[in-house]
């Protein structure tokens, strides 16, 4: 192989490979921005959920990612690639060598001197290459570059506000040592299972209907332990100040029913604390009176101030009752009023009165006219005014006078009686007169 022949086919493969690179490139265009902007928001949400993203880690996937777009790339523009024979056709038709090329690589003829400069018709348009890569550099650079603050996972997600209320309620009951420690222990074990649920499951219909269950329950076993003590306490204070007043019969049926609130106490959910449930088991009512005074008083205080812990954690029921603003009363058969806690089973708790009391003279039924001396826009037929009058009425007395007759005499046309007639009227009179 002479020198002339490899300087060439030298210049043939630099076309080929100039050639081919140029086909990559264009193919590889669009898919690396593409894949850049992927990479790039991946990479900012990892840095705003973690704060420390992992970036080695980030930078190798990011890497082999784009070697195998690069490399399905190269295999899609490989079909079009050239060989070094094909760029030779491309030179020799280009300086117009009339074959010169071909037939040297063929051994046909011998190999054309260099030129001084070889023209392979081939060159390149940055101004259409250099942007997709370009683009997709910048697209990096602000995916791993741009400051971003991270999610501050520190803080407490929020939870249904049932739960605070609940907590709340159990805290005030422990606090005030009415109920059985039992009952809260419970309670909290089942709201402490909806709160190991993910936090995106709090808000769930699943997850709000059981703490409506929850927050339900508790509230009608409050209810009913309210109820029964307010129902034994007002039967022992019947016994122990009216029994002298009493019939049997009356006696009995005080009797039975502070034995109904001694079993609901018992068998309800929630139970009243262990010490005064067992003073209320050893009391006899039939022996009220052989009973120390002081410590049946102190008894049926206990239980009256259990109840009033009870209403609702000290919170009044119904429309302005209870702790409501203003002034409430814990009485749940008036209605004071101050704004209610509402509630399904209670009043709304509207606020009377929200724009302030009431002027005691509202001048109803006081009607005032309105007069106005401006004239310049009233039109036809309204009322300018009214007033009150009199009818002048001839007082002089009638005496009897003779009917005259007409002291005057028609003239001219007034004389003849005429009408005005229309024509059908006109023609059916003279049909009636022929």
């Amino acid at each position: 192989m002479t020198s002339t022949e490899t300087a060439w086919k030298q210049h043939a493969k630099k076309t080929a490979h100039k050639i081919n690179l140029g086909w990559w490139l264009q193919t590889l265009a669009s898919p690396l921005l593409l894949a850049s902007l992927a990479v790039a928001c991946i990479a900012l949400f990892l840095r705003r959920e973690t704060g420390d993203y992992p970036a080695t880690v980030m930078s190798i996937a990011a890497s082999a990612s784009f070697t195998l777009i690069a490399l399905g790339c190269f295999l899609v523009a490989r079909k079009r690639f050239e060989t070094a024979s094909e760029s030779l056709v491309r030179i020799e038709a280009k300086m117009k060598l009339q074959n010169a090329l071909t037939a040297a690589n063929a051994g046909m003829t011998s190999w054309p001197n260099l030129p001084n400069r070889i023209n392979s018709g081939v060159q390149w348009h940055w101004r259409r290459l250099l942007p997709p890569f370009l683009g997709a550099a910048f697209i990096l650079a602000c995916g791993f570059l741009i400051p971003i603050a991270a999610k501050d996972t520190s803080s407490v997600d929020q939870q249904p506000h049932a739960w605070s209320k609940l907590d709340s309620s159990l805290a005030i009951l422990e606090n005030q040592e009415i109920i059985q420690e039992d009952y809260i222990d419970d309670t909290r074990e089942k709201l402490e299972e909806l709160r190991q649920k993910a936090p995106e499951e709090w808000f769930s219909h699943s997850s709000l209907e059981a703490t409506d269950n929850l927050q339900k329950n508790h509230a009608n076993n409050q209810e009913q332990l309210q109820r029964a003590l307010e129902q034994g306490e007002q039967a022992l204070d019947a016994l122990q100040n009216q029994s002298a007043n009493m019939s049997a019969a009356q006696k009995q049926q005080l009797m039975n029913d502070f034995d109904q609130a001694l079993q609901k106490m018992e068998q309800g959910a929630m139970k009243p604390n262990t010490e005064l449930l067992n003073q209320l088991k050893k009391l006899d009512p039939d022996q009220l009176t052989q009973l120390d005074q002081n410590q049946l008083d102190q008894l049926r205080e206990n239980m009256r101030r259990g109840a009033q812990g009870l209403e609702q954690d000290g919170q009044g029921e119904g429309e302005g009752e209870g702790g409501g603003q203003g002034e409430g009363s814990q009485d749940e058969n008036k209605q004071g009023d101050g704004t209610g806690s509402g509630g399904i089973n209670r009043g709304p708790g509207h606020a009377p009165n929200p724009l302030g009391q009431k002027h005691p003279d509202t001048g109803a039924g006081d009607y005032q006219g309105l007069q106005s001396n401006d004239l310049r826009n009233a039109g036809l037929g309204d009322l300018l005014e009214t007033s009150e009058g009199e009818h002048d009425i001839d007082k002089t007395p009638l005496q009897l006078r003779e009917g005259g007759t007409t002291k005057s005499k028609g003239k001219g046309g007034d004389r003849v009686w005429k009408n005005s007639l229309l024509p059908n009227e006109k023609k059916a009179l003279k049909n009636f007169f022929q």
